[in-house]
């Protein structure tokens, strides 16, 4: 029985939301071609890791614009700022997103596939917190 669980968290390893969706699952679907190459698929999948860490990169700085132009209309302090509020939920959703997908990871007890489980789980995460992102951008 956990051997079809492995199995199947390594041909189709996406984090399943609260809601039963899953945000990354496209994002992999030129990974993942049946009898291809491990060395490929990996290198496909921390491409895709790279290019959404990139656009969680740019999420932020668009955040903290916004959110600095909110902190100078309303005179915020430093210490009352959504632009520091901002960095230090940042700082916790990366700690917390290492954490969490560390999960999967040793679910599927180290085998050849489980770094594409951590990284689909790193995507999924991250995805999530590019739309929390674009929110407070929206703020303003």
């Amino acid at each position: 029985m956990w051997n079809a669980i492995i199995l199947l968290m390594i041909l189709v390893p996406t984090t399943a939301m609260s809601d039963g969706s899953t945000l990354g699952q496209d994002r992999f679907s030129n990974c993942n071609t049946p009898g291809g190459d491990p060395n490929e698929i990996h290198e496909c999948y921390f491409a895709v890791g790279d290019e959404v860490e990139r656009e969680m990169v740019q999420a932020y700085r668009i955040a903290q614009t916004a959110l600095r132009a909110f902190d100078l209309e309303y005179s915020l302090d430093d210490d009352r700022s959504t632009t520091a509020l901002l960095q230090e939920a940042q700082i916790a959703f990366e700690q917390y997103r290492k954490i969490q997908c560390q999960f999967p990871e040793r679910e599927a007890l180290g085998g050849s596939g489980s770094i594409n489980v951590t990284i689909a789980c790193r995507v999924d995460l991250t995805l999530f917190r590019i739309g929390q992102l674009t929110e407070h951008a929206a703020m303003n």
